[in-house]
């Protein structure tokens, strides 16, 4: 309901929403993109107060609420001891999947990033240390993730924003998408392996979670090149999801909102983040 009073009434990025949708699925008619993108709004609005009600739950109730299909990837990643890049996407409720590596026992480091309003800026901190998440602001993230990898953590990161001009162009839901290149880049300075992260809730409405170790091939001896392989082969892997379970991805994003005759070339050496938070 609370998604519907947003969709109907308020219209927050709607325009945006129906956009996105529009381009990403050509092949339906007005309709069905008014009705997907209705369904997104609602999906949204489970989300916003499945997370609100973090701020109350125990760590066995958040278990609970989640189920995990396949952890094998975490389990392999921390017996090897060389930490791992965990990438997501804004899908399902990355917040379940977070806390629930946390309070699992894996050893996982998150950023985060300072909201425009600082009162949800606290909610989010708040409900976050409360299930034990190691997190670090975003001006941080860099320096961070990389004493955590080396020290043998996980380090989380949200790769599906709009990066600017910081980003790789990748093709994604058929358009170019500019791409963070940080996760692929904490993989080639430190070798750790990319464990692809993804929650959804299934057709009965249960919050679910799997981890699948990315198998990318590509020379570290060629970074740029190694670095596009790995960013194509973690957009393919959330696209998939994605066509899988649209209404459950964050249409309302200005995702393709840099473009190709805009961008600009990136260093060999850049090493700016540019992500979103988990």
């Amino acid at each position: 309901m609370l998604g519907r009073f947003v969709f109907y009434a308020i219209r927050i990025r709607r325009q945006v929403t129906e956009s996105n949708l529009r381009q990403a699925f050509p092949e339906k008619n007005e309709t069905e993109i008014r009705r997907l993108a209705r369904s997104t709004y609602e999906h949204f609005g489970m989300m916003m107060l499945e997370s609100l009600k973090l701020l109350s739950m125990s760590r066995d109730e958040v278990v609970g609420a989640i189920r995990i299909l396949d952890f094998k990837a975490l389990e392999q990643a921390r017996a090897a001891g060389r930490g791992a890049v965990m990438i997501t996407g804004h899908m399902g409720n990355w917040e379940y999947l977070g806390a629930w590596v946390s309070i699992s026992g894996f050893p996982a480091t998150f950023m985060f990033q300072e909201q425009a309003n600082p009162y949800v800026s606290r909610l989010i901190r708040r409900y976050r240390e409360r299930m034990g998440m190691d997190v670090v602001p975003r001006g941080m993230a860099l320096r961070s993730y990389l004493r955590a990898l080396k020290q043998g953590r996980f380090v989380a990161v949200v790769a599906d924003q709009d990066a600017g001009r910081n980003g790789i162009f990748v093709d994604f839901m058929g358009r170019p998408a500019s791409t963070p290149t940080g996760p692929a880049r904490f993989a080639l300075k430190t070798g750790a392996p990319i464990i692809f992260s993804i929650s959804f809730r299934d057709r009965q409405g249960n919050l679910c979670g799997t981890f699948e170790m990315l198998d990318i091939p590509y020379d570290p001896a060629h970074e740029e090149q190694a670095i596009r392989q790995i960013v194509e082969a973690c957009t393919r892997k959330l696209e998939t999801w994605i066509r899988k379970y649209p209404e459950q991805w964050f249409w309302m994003h200005r995702r393709w909102k840099t473009k190709p005759e805009k961008a600009f070339s990136i260093s060999a050496h850049g090493e700016k983040l540019q992500s979103a938070s988990w």
